[in-house]
């Protein structure tokens, strides 16, 4: 199993003054720190990430890259997510620099204060701007605003959960992260019945290959495809669990360039017309668009785009 540590608590305070050293702005101390400490333990995968990071800092993107592919040569499943990083710098893909155990790590440390942080310091929208943008499509084609069964991916504490319940008679949801799933068990609706009728510790497009064929009226995804690169297996997968008129609706990040993207923040943004091109290859189609910012970021609105797609 991945640890974070090296093992060795002296080798360990060495790592935490590089990060002290870091933070305040000396990467160069930094690095003599992490140069000293990844002498006695060549394998110390954070340490190689920390120094990647520094090295980064410095400008130093080949130094930082070749960091990152020793953290990937020594954790394949990558736990500290250096194929972000990767991406990041333009030594990676960006398609290719998913990264399901990093994702599942992070938000197992954030699920105890995930919907205080998420809704109150971020000011996360995603689940009330689908909601709204589902029953105006539904409005629109003359259809009831209710879905038999939808799935909920990446559904974490269950904040789209309780925005979607009433409109659906049978809900699923899935998260990689154990404890988010738990939060989620927790919820309850009003009548004292679990929130959720069915919850999975499990990825998203493993979650949709479980499932049967045109077996849910509604798949959505509340700002969890941030967190993929490539969307076509995903896309894929939805579009086979739909009915025929069954939706996709979902939120991310998008940007001005082309293509697949990994930020600063370490997600993905997706630009509209690949997202396009790419639900057109499994016969989805884009019912309605818009381009709404789902939450704030260092204090600024993150650029956004809100899809709901139809299953022809």
């Amino acid at each position: 199993m991945y640890s974070a540590s090296s093992g060795d608590e002296r080798l360990d305070r060495r790592y935490a003054w590089a990060e002290a050293a870091l933070k305040e702005g000396d990467a160069q101390a930094a690095i003599d720190i992490l140069d000293q400490t990844l002498a006695e333990n060549y394998g110390f995968t954070a340490a190689w990430h920390l120094y990647g990071l520094a090295q980064e800092t410095l400008g130093h993107n080949e130094e930082a890259a070749t960091a990152w592919r020793q953290c990937l040569d020594l954790d394949p499943n990558d736990h500290v997510g250096a194929k972000l990083d990767l991406a990041r710098i333009g030594a990676l893909a960006a398609e290719r620099a998913t990264s399901e155990n990093f994702s599942g790590v992070l938000f197992d440390g954030y699920a105890d204060r995930f919907d205080s942080h998420l809704v109150g310091t971020l000011q996360y929208q995603a689940p009330a701007l689908l909601k709204e943008a589902l029953a105006r499509c539904c409005t629109q084609a003359g259809k009831p605003f209710h879905f038999e069964t939808a799935y909920d991916l990446g559904c974490g504490t269950g904040l789209m959960g309780e925005a979607i319940r009433a409109e659906t008679e049978f809900l699923a949801g899935c998260d990689l992260s154990p404890r988010m799933i738990a939060k989620a068990r927790d919820k309850l609706r009003g009548d004292g019945q679990p929130l959720y009728d069915k919850l999975a510790t499990a990825g998203l497009t493993a979650f949709l290959a479980s499932r049967p064929d045109a077996s849910a009226d509604l798949v959505i995804a509340a700002d969890v495809f941030v967190y993929l690169g490539d969307l076509a297996p995903s896309f894929h997968q939805s579009a086979r669990v739909l009915k025929a008129g069954g939706l996709l609706a979902f939120t991310v990040q998008s940007h001005d360039g082309e293509g697949v993207a990994v930020g600063q923040d370490r997600r993905f943004a997706h630009a509209e017309t690949w997202i396009r091109e790419k639900l057109g290859e499994v016969r989805l189609e884009s019912v309605l668009v818009e381009h709404p910012s789902t939450r704030i970021d260092r204090g600024q609105p993150v650029p956004g785009l809100l899809l709901i797609a139809e299953r022809r």
